[in-house]
């Protein structure tokens, strides 16, 4: 696959499915599905919701059909991205035999209604200043707190979640950005450290940045919640004979997007060095030979 010769938030975050899928601790995510267990209805906010991944596998793993009927709403500020979650999973809900009514809510049904989804364009601080409505049973993050001041966003959210309620924050970054094979051992590790500084220094508002997942483990203790479970969830994107599975090219190109709109013009990057870099590393997915590799962290806790 050639680089791109646009970049959109959408299609990155449809990319991204198949290696989130892979990267999910299997220990967390088991112990979320437990704990969601064992009712007749479960209401769920996802904030920073994207596509909406996590609704599939949920439905999956609960079984709806013969399960608890489900509430979810999804919570994101960008509006294209809660368009393409509405379409996708309008989609993917009618490939698993539901029938599908209705824009939002959007609801599911086989042998009467199993899931109804709300799609809610808002910040999730001004979502929650305004929430009026019931408690949830649990509130999902995926890759999404690194992007914030953590112990605010947990302050903001925790009214909204009923006693001993669940906080399932799965893919959070803490701390590796690797790519093989080499180009220049010092210009990859010096461009690794700038990247992460630029997680945190750019912004200078408080986020965890690149040691989010870890923040994590800390922050919620102090808000009062247990620990259930945490464990890694690192992305790793290969090559197989020479290729790329789904649309893993692409998101390895926006990848570098990223960096390069982070990095661009750092004054502590020669700017031809940095831009062979680039070359080097976009030419290495379009050869199929690029390898990447992010660690992060699941996260699973239960208000008390």
């Amino acid at each position: 696959m050639n680089a791109p010769d646009a970049y959109r938030l959408s299609r990155y975050l449809t990319a991204k499915k198949s290696i989130d899928g892979r990267a999910l601790n299997h220990r967390v995510w088991s112990r979320f599905v437990e704990e969601l267990g064992g009712v007749s209805s479960l209401r769920i906010l996802e904030v920073g919701a994207g596509v909406g991944a996590t609704v599939e596998r949920i439905v999956t793993a609960l079984d709806v059909r013969t399960g608890p009927s489900l509430r979810y709403t999804l919570v994101d500020r960008n509006p294209a991205v809660l368009d393409t979650a509405s379409s996708e999973l309008r989609t993917w809900a009618e490939q698993q035999g539901f029938e599908v009514t209705g824009r939002s809510p959007q609801v599911w049904s086989a042998n009467g209604e199993s899931v109804a989804l709300e799609f809610v364009t808002a910040d999730l601080y001004d979502f929650a200043a305004a929430h009026n409505g019931g408690r949830f049973d649990a509130i999902v993050g995926q890759a999404l707190f690194d992007l914030l001041r953590i112990p605010d966003a947990i302050q903001a959210l925790r009214p909204l979640l009923r006693d001993r309620g669940l906080w399932y924050l799965p893919i959070h970054f803490d701390g590796v950005t690797a790519f093989e094979p080499p180009h220049d051992s010092g210009l990859d590790g010096r461009i690794e450290t700038l990247y992460h500084e630029s997680m945190t220094t750019d912004h200078d508002d408080g986020r965890a940045g690149d040691q989010s997942g870890r923040r994590l483990l800390t922050h919620l203790r102090d808000a009062g919640s247990t620990l259930l479970e945490a464990g890694g969830s690192d992305w790793i994107v290969w090559p197989q004979d020479g290729d790329y599975p789904a649309d893993e090219a692409y998101f390895l190109y926006h990848i570098l997007h990223f960096i390069e709109n982070e990095l661009r013009g750092h004054p502590a990057l020669d700017d031809d060095a940095f831009a062979d870099w680039l070359s080097d590393r976009r030419r290495q997915i379009h050869e199929g030979r690029l390898t990447y590799i992010a660690h992060q962290l699941d996260v699973l806790a239960r208000t008390d």
